[in-house]
């Protein structure tokens, strides 16, 4: 009795599973990064300018 409840209980896990699987968006999609537009890096070391001014590797000099 316990072994068919756990069957079935199996067997529509496993259905839900395959109807989410077509009503859900690929994951690949999903992991892309974003492009990242009209972004600065300095010249010196590389790193991202966020904001105006300059680097922080500029200031400490």
């Amino acid at each position: 009795m316990v072994v068919r409840v756990v069957l079935l209980f199996l067997i529509g896990i496993l259905v839900l599973a395959m109807f989410g699987r077509l009503k859900t968006p690929k994951i690949n999609s999903r992991l892309k990064k974003p492009k990242i537009l009209n972004s600065r890096k300095c010249p010196k070391c590389g790193s991202y300018i966020l904001g105006e001014g300059p680097c922080a590797c500029e200031k400490h000099h």
